[in-house]
């Protein structure tokens, strides 16, 4: 029995000069070769080279083959939902396939696969013999500045996403395959099911590599990864993004250099659009519900010429929610948090008319433990003026001193640096950290986060900016009035929440 059987128009192979292969051909090498590497045995991949029209009845031989496959890959395109012999193949499939394994858990229409080659309508999918809308699919095009459908293709330059698309299909085909009783093929290693659900968002190309693997990642370990397939840019995207959402208890947002495609009747692009509705359903979720811990990730260094994405960046790095790390710290990050029991429902923010008995807002104080002196200044006047607050240790092995650090980080209200003899490095770096802070658990925005920059000074300290914390001078005596911008934002985001 066949693995595989590629349903296509011949239009969609036809190529420019005789000698060339058509897309079709490339694509069916490439699956066909790497199927064979995950399944540790030869895959057997059926597609008919001979080109018939569209009055033909289907042959004898093709029937046979359509009988005898056990996954029906579909080349989607408008041609193809046109074609009446596409269509009879379809219906035969449906019809007449695999009965004995037409069940709940994997049914006959579950076992066709669309690779989508150019975008269709929803309704014209509705139209095919077999309702493909709903049917799990694979875009293998993407869309140029100008919102254009293009092929990905096996040549240059579009070989490396056309290879990763490849990759993420066979193993899906892998899965079923072992599913339906593959016995001599390789079967995905035994994991249980962890009952843990999470959300890996759609990202643009230059960072879908690491997006697929995270997912593989996270499946080794038995969680459910959604979306399961790709959503159609059509104007239910939203909410086929909500609903997914609705399930998961993290969701990760890989932000890359590109502002990437925006879906019909939206003026966002599909990274942004998903991490607005992951910002939706964290404050949808009442008490009675897992929080959604969110993570948004990007790699150092990135860096982007278009202007939306620009701004969307900025956005991310204001609210201190992004992660600018290497891809195993995201990685270690989202496995941390689905090791740790679920984080409490965040309690709601502090009205800015405290009552006297209300409990006092918590500061985390931050410093290098060469300024355990300088620091007390500080330490003593937030305390005194109703402050609690929250400090590092440094007595420990590094586990206990790490655990500290990651507790303050999401207990506090508010957080803030102080540097004065720490090394040169030591501020930018725990300005970073602050960003971590989601990823271990945190589910509110700080009140503030503030930079204390003291004596001695130096070039890097008066070099020092960002626009995720409000930067203070207290070089010389301590003096309260340098916490003014610092204490202002916090009194602005207490009468915000109010």
């Amino acid at each position: 029995m066949r693995d595989i059987f590629i349903s296509y128009t011949h239009k969609d192979n036809l190529s420019l000069t005789d000698e060339e292969l058509g897309w079709v051909d490339r694509f069916h090498r490439a699956i066909q070769v790497r199927l064979t590497q995950l399944l540790g045995r030869e895959s057997a991949v059926f597609y008919d080279t001979a080109v018939m029209s569209g009055s033909d009845r289907l042959t004898p031989k093709i029937e046979s083959e359509v009988r005898d496959t056990k996954i029906l890959i579909s080349i989607v395109s408008p041609g193809y939902l046109r074609s009446a012999w596409c269509n009879q193949e379809l219906e035969l499939f449906a019809r007449t396939s695999l009965p004995e394994h037409s069940t709940a858990e994997l049914d006959t229409k579950s076992r066709i696969i669309k690779v989508v080659k150019l975008p269709v309508e929803q309704a014209l999918e509705k139209q095919a013999t077999v309702d493909l809308s709903d049917v799990l699919g694979h875009e293998f095009y993407q869309m140029d500045k100008r919102g254009i459908p293009c092929e990905v293709d096996a040549e240059p330059p579009d070989h490396r996403e056309f290879v990763r698309r490849v990759n993420e299909l066979a193993y899906d085909i892998r899965n079923m395959l072992a599913m339906l009783g593959d016995e001599e093929g390789a079967r995905p290693d035994p994991v249980a099911p962890s009952g843990r659900v999470v959300y890996v968002a759609e990202t643009t190309s230059d960072l879908a590599d690491d997006a697929e693997r995270l997912r593989r990642a996270l499946q080794q370990y038995g969680h459910t990864v959604l979306p399961q397939g790709r959503y159609a840019y059509g104007p239910d995207y939203a909410q086929n993004v909500e609903a997914d959402l609705g399930k998961a208890e993290v969701s990760v947002h890989c932000v890359g250099a590109s502002y990437g495609s925006v879906p019909e009747r939206q003026h966002k692009s599909v990274v942004e659009l998903q991490y607005d509705i992951a910002t939706d359903e964290i404050a949808r979720r009442t008490q009675q519900q897992k929080p959604l811990r969110r993570f948004a990730w990007s790699p150092p260094g990135v860096a982007t010429d278009e202007p939306q994405q620009e701004a969307f960046i900025a956005r991310l790095r204001d609210e201190a929610t992004l992660l600018e790390t290497p891809f195993e710290t995201l990685k270690t990050s989202v496995q941390q948090a689905l090791e740790a029991p679920p984080a409490p429902a965040p309690a709601a923010p502090k009205p800015a008319a405290a009552a006297a008995d209300a409990p006092a807002l918590t500061v985390y104080l931050v410093f290098d433990s060469s300024d355990a002196e300088a620091v007390k200044p500080l330490d003593d006047w937030l305390f005194d003026n109703g402050y609690e607050v929250l400090q590092p240790i440094f007595d420990g092995d590094e586990a206990q001193i790490r655990k500290n650090d990651e507790s303050c980080l999401v207990a506090c209200d508010a957080v803030l640096v102080f540097c004065g003899a720490a090394p040169a490095d030591w501020l930018r770096q725990r300005v970073l950290d602050l960003q971590k802070a989601f990823a271990y658990g945190r589910q509110r925005p700080f009140l503030a986060r503030g930079v204390v920059v003291a004596d001695p000074q130096s070039a890097d300290k008066d070099r020092f900016r960002s626009h995720s914390v409000v930067k203070m001078e207290m070089y010389g005596a301590f003096s309260s009035d340098a916490l003014g911008p610092f204490l202002a934002t916090i009194q602005q985001a207490q009468e915000t929440a109010v």
